[in-house]
C-alpha cells in the first residue's frame, strides 16, 4: 500500500508544484514577458529532456533509484524557487524540477505498468496527474489570496517531503534489469503512431490552455473553471476506462475525431453558442484524453517487455506535444489567425483519425 500511495501521491504533487508558478509568474520576472516564457517553458523542456533516458536507465538499473530521485529533485527545487535569488535563478530550478518530473513519471509509469492490476493502477495515477494540475493552478490562486504571494509553492514543496519519504518503502518490479540498454529506435518504430496520437491529443490541451484566454473575453475565474473542466472530465474517465475492454485503435480513432470536431467547434462556439457550450467541448476533450491514455498505457503493458523505454517514449510524447504544439498555435494565430490556429490543430487530430490503423495496436481478445 506505501508503495502506490508514494506514487499517486507523488504525481498528485509534482503535477500541482508545476503549476503553483503560473499565478505568480509576474512577480519573479517583473515586466519581463519573454522571460516569464522561459521560466514556464524550462518545466517542460527539463522534463522532455529527462523520460526517455530515465525510462531507459530504468529498464537497464532498476526503476527506484530514479523514482527517489526524482522526489528529491522536486523537493530541492522548490525550495530553490523560494528563495527567487533572481529570475535566472528561477529559471534554473524550474528545469531541474522539470528534469525529476521526468526522472519520476517515467519510471513510475513504468512500475505502474508491470503490476498485475496495471490498467486499473494507471487510471488512478492519472487521475490524480489531472487532479494535481487542478490544485496547482486553482488551489494556488485561493492560497495566495489568503496567506501571500508564495504560499502554494511553499505547500506543495513541504508537501512533496511525503511521497518523497514514502518512496524508501517502494520494492523493485518483475522485468527491471536487462542485460543491455534497449534498442530505442524499435520500440519507436513499432509504436510510431500510437506516440503520434500522444503527441497531437495531449498537445492539443496545452493549445486550447495558450489559446483561449486571448481568444475570448472571459474572465480568469471563469478560464479557470473551463480548464479545470476538462482535467475533472479527464479524472473520471481515467477511472472508468480500466472497467471497460478499449481496442486502442477503435478508442483512438473515436476519441481523435470527437477532439477535432471539438477543437474546430471551439472556435464558433464563444461567438455564437456562448460559455456553456464551450464547457461541454472542454469536458469532450478531457473524457476523450482520459480513455486514450489507459488504452495505451494498457496496450503498451501487455505488449512491451522493456516498460522504461516504451513509457519513456510515451512520456515524451506527450511532453513534446504539450511543448511545440501551443508554440506552434501562437504562431499560426499571431501571423495568421485564430480561426487557422484552430483549423490547423483540429486537422491534426483528424490526421490522427485516418493513420492510428498504421498501428499495430491490437489486444488479445
Amino acid at each position: 500500500m506505501k508503495q502506490r500511495l508514494s506514487l499517486v501521491v507523488g504525481i498528485f504533487i509534482v503535477m500541482a508544484l508545476s503549476n503553483a508558478i503560473v499565478p505568480v509568474l509576474p512577480n519573479f520576472a517583473s515586466e519581463m514577458p519573454a522571460l516569464q516564457g522561459i521560466i514556464f517553458s524550462a518545466y517542460f523542456f527539463g522534463a522532455f529532456v529527462a523520460v526517455i533516458p530515465a525510462g531507459v536507465l530504468g529498464d537497464r538499473y532498476g526503476r527506484v533509484p530514479f523514482i527517489r530521485a526524482g522526489l528529491v529533485l522536486t523537493v530541492l527545487s522548490g525550495g530553490l524557487i523560494l528563495l527567487g535569488v533572481n529570475p535566472y535563478v528561477v529559471a534554473a530550478a524550474r528545469a531541474f524540477e522539470g528534469i525529476g518530473a521526468g526522472l519520476f513519471v517515467a519510471c513510475a509509469l513504468s512500475w505502474v505498468n508491470v503490476q498485475p492490476d496495471h490498467a486499473r493502477l494507471s487510471g488512478f495515477y492519472f487521475a490524480a496527474l489531472n487532479a494535481g494540475l487542478i490544485a496547482g493552478f486553482m488551489g494556488t490562486g485561493i492560497l495566495n489570496s489568503q496567506f501571500g504571494l508564495y504560499s502554494g509553492v511553499i505547500l506543495y514543496t513541504g508537501l512533496a517531503a511525503f511521497p518523497m519519504v514514502l518512496s524508501f518503502f517502494i520494492q523493485e518490479a518483475k522485468g527491471v534489469a536487462s542485460e543491455r540498454l534497449p534498442e530505442i529506435h524499435i520500440i519507436a518504430g513499432r509504436n510510431v503512431w500510437l506516440y503520434l496520437s500522444a503527441f497531437v491529443l495531449i498537445g492539443i490541451s496545452g493549445v486550447l490552455i495558450s489559446l483561449y484566454p486571448e481568444f475570448t473575453d472571459e474572465s480568469p475565474f471563469v478560464l479557470g473553471i473551463l480548464f479545470a473542466s476538462m482535467n475533472g472530465a479527464t479524472i473520471c474517465t481515467s477511472l472508468i476506462a480500466p472497467n471497460i475492454s478499449l481496442q486502442p485503435i477503435q478508442t483512438i480513432r473515436i476519441a481523435s475525431a470527437l477532439v477535432g470536431i471539438a477543437v474546430l467547434s471551439a472556435f464558433f462556439l464563444p461567438l455564437y453558442g456562448g460559455i456553456i457550450p464551450v464547457f461541454i467541448l472542454f469536458m469532450v476533450i478531457g473524457a476523450s484524453i482520459g480513455f486514450v491514455f489507459v488504452s495505451q498505457m494498457n496496450y503498451l503493458a501487455v505488449t512491451e517487455e522493456l516498460q522504461g523505454t516504451a513509457i519513456g517514449l510515451l512520456t515524451a510524447a506527450s511532453y513534446g506535444g504539450m511543448a511545440f504544439l501551443p508554440f506552434f498555435a501562437g504562431i499560426v494565430s499571431e501571423y495568421l489567425s485564430y480561426s487557422a490556429a484552430f483549423v490547423v490543430n483540429g486537422i491534426f487530430c483528424l490526421f490522427v483519425t485516418a493513420t492510428i490503423t498504421r498501428c499495430r495496436c491490437t489486444l488479445p481478445v
